[in-house]
């Protein structure tokens, strides 16, 4: 269920002028620790750094969490001004969204396997030949991009793909349940499952193939009732990636 949180930026210092612009719905994921909810607020370092973007471009917004799958769908509909922190650019969604400038660029994906499979996938040298094995299966969260490369190479996968609603955290759990073999993470997401201790490490295998791609970047993903002009008043505030 949505959680709908009524936290205008406007509470943050703004000029009261700045209220005669409509309001900006923000939507975003339960995706720790980049952004979720904590004790009534928006929380996660990346929903933080959204909060500081539009702070800086004078932007009045309401923040809502909301399912991954139902942000997109209320994106593409381009009903209302929405926008929604930390999502890869796709050609897909440059199809029906605008993206601002990077606020994030990820590490390179990690694979975790459950420790009974491990063993005889560690003998695989590369993560095509690992997607191309009909022997290890594949856990994959619904509606979710890895980027456009690693997409692609989870396509033509040969044994079939495990599309689970769930979130990382618990496919990472179905992971050490055998449910699967293995799965594709990015490191903030199992750093904070470890620091949390809602995975058992020793019960998962961290491996590593030459041909993993680079991390990607994460952009700000917004309807296309957010102008041009919005953007870039966006985009102005947002600071170099270091």
């Amino acid at each position: 269920m949505a959680k709908r949180l009524f936290f205008i930026l406007s509470f943050m210092g703004f000029v009261p002028s700045c209220l005669a612009e409509p309001v900006l719905f923000l939507e975003y994921r339960d995706k720790p620790p980049y952004s979720y909810s904590q004790n009534g607020k928006p929380a996660g370092f990346l929903l933080e750094r959204t909060i500081e973007i539009l702070h800086r471009a004078a932007v009045p917004a309401e923040f809502e969490e909301v399912p991954a799958k139902r942000i997109i769908n209320n994106i593409e509909a381009n009903k209302k001004r929405i926008c929604s922190p930390g999502w890869y650019k796709t050609p897909g969604r440059e199809a029906f969204a605008r993206f601002s400038l990077a606020i994030h660029q990820d590490k390179p994906h990690l694979v975790l396997a459950n420790t009974k499979s491990s063993e005889n996938i560690q003998k695989i040298s590369t993560l095509k030949a690992l997607l191309a094995s009909t022997e290890f299966k594949l856990g994959k969260v619904a509606g979710v991009s890895y980027g456009t490369e690693l997409d692609a190479m989870i396509d033509h996968a040969a044994a079939a793909v495990m599309d689970s609603t769930v979130t990382p955290g618990e496919l990472a759990q179905m992971i050490i349940s055998q449910r699967a073999d293995y799965m594709l993470i990015d490191v903030e997401d199992y750093k904070f499952f470890l620091q949390k201790k809602e995975i058992d490490s020793k019960k998962l295998t961290i491996l590593k193939f030459k041909d993993i791609p680079e991390g990607l970047k994460r952009y700000i993903m917004c309807s296309k009732q957010v102008s041009s002009e919005l953007m870039q008043r966006i985009n102005q505030s947002i600071l170099p990636l270091p």
